[in-house]
């Protein structure tokens, strides 16, 4: 009797994970995406595909009532291999990883498609871990693990925490103003928790975290080797050599935060070569660790590359922070800090 019960059981089992793994993720028993224990469940990669479908993808939302499931909450319930493309451009919702895992097999073969698993967020995304490769970027496109940019506009809520990007990505030639980034390129939000363990490689804004923040960036870590083929390469504008490639964040502006970061990775550059960050204005530093190796031929140092790079703005204020780290370079080195 004991013998037929548990076969039972089991048949139920194969039968409601068949159930979850064939249909559209919104069909499955007990999900309706309002809250974290009725979440929507994705089981596969069909499941995943269908937020291209389901979330909304314009870049100025005026009205809710026209995404579905904006603001609904989605479980990652399974590993899923083989995305070869962006989900969707903008996620609003609230994505759970569970601990789970996405491969991402992006070979860039039109310029339509976004180098990122998301193009961009404003909603949150939590406990995910990122593997595989990024390769052949179009130019004029910038590259992330997980988010190419948390957006610019009113009203931006994104949030990436406890995440891990192990995409090795490599974005050989974006126009200037575009670069890399191993969690997010371009971050206004608040980043938190996460780390980068994948070789990433562009020309400028490159960073092992972050390529370009405005934002928080709080308790993350970078062993990944970064490399920059032309960090510190933009003059246009008020701006001179700004750019830059570092641990953390290539590049941070207006006011950005990083604190409680580590970097245990090669940081390679041109000019504004950092362990942490490569240009660093207006904002703060503080309680960071740089362990890595960071080579570049100017304006180098093993925790900001240069401290403000902007006419008439201040540099960051760099507190409590150490460098361990071996620092090269040929003009405007420091162990701290390579120029002011």
């Amino acid at each position: 009797m004991k013998k037929y019960f548990i076969f039972f059981l089991f048949f139920i089992f194969s039968n409601v994970l068949l159930f979850s793994q064939n249909n559209k993720f919104v069909d499955i028993p007990g999900t309706d995406g309002l809250s974290e224990g009725t979440a929507y469940q994705l089981w596969t990669k069909e499941h995943l595909m269908q937020l291209k479908d389901s979330v909304y993808n314009d870049l100025f939302l005026d009205d809710f009532s026209k995404c579905f499931h904006c603001n609904k909450y989605f479980k990652l319930m399974s590993d899923i291999h083989n995305i070869d493309q962006s989900i969707c451009n903008y996620f609003y919702g609230i994505l759970n990883g569970n601990g789970k895992k996405i491969t991402l097999e992006i070979n860039i073969t039109n310029s339509y498609q976004l180098p990122a698993l998301f193009g961009g967020l404003l909603g949150k995304i939590d406990m995910l871990t990122v593997d595989g490769y990024i390769i052949n970027v179009p130019d004029g496109y910038s590259a992330a693990g997980i988010v190419n940019g948390n957006l610019i506009i009113g009203n931006n809520r994104g949030t990436i925490t406890n995440c891990i990007n192990n995409v090795t990505i490599i974005n050989p030639k974006p126009v200037t103003g575009y670069g890399t980034g191993g969690i997010a390129y371009h971050n206004v939000s608040t980043i938190s928790n996460c780390i980068n363990n994948g070789d990433i490689t562009g020309v400028d804004n490159v960073g092992g975290i972050v390529g370009l923040n405005l934002g928080t960036i709080t308790n993350c870590i970078n062993t990944g080797k970064i490399t920059a083929t032309a960090s510190g390469s933009n003059l246009t504008g008020m701006l001179t050599y700004r750019g830059g490639v570092g641990g953390i964040v290539g590049e941070s502006l207006n006011g950005g935060q990083i604190s409680k970061c580590f970097n245990l990775g090669t940081v390679i550059g041109q000019r504004n070569v950092g362990g942490i960050s490569g240009l660093f204005a207006e904002g703060n530093i503080l309680n960071c660790i740089n362990y890595g190796f960071i080579k570049g031929d100017f304006v180098v140092g093993g925790i900001v590359g240069a401290n403000s790079n902007l006419i008439a703005i201040p540099g960051a204020t760099v507190t409590n922070c150490v460098n361990v780290g071996v620092v090269e370079g040929e003009e405007d080195i420091g162990s701290i800090v390579g120029k002011e």
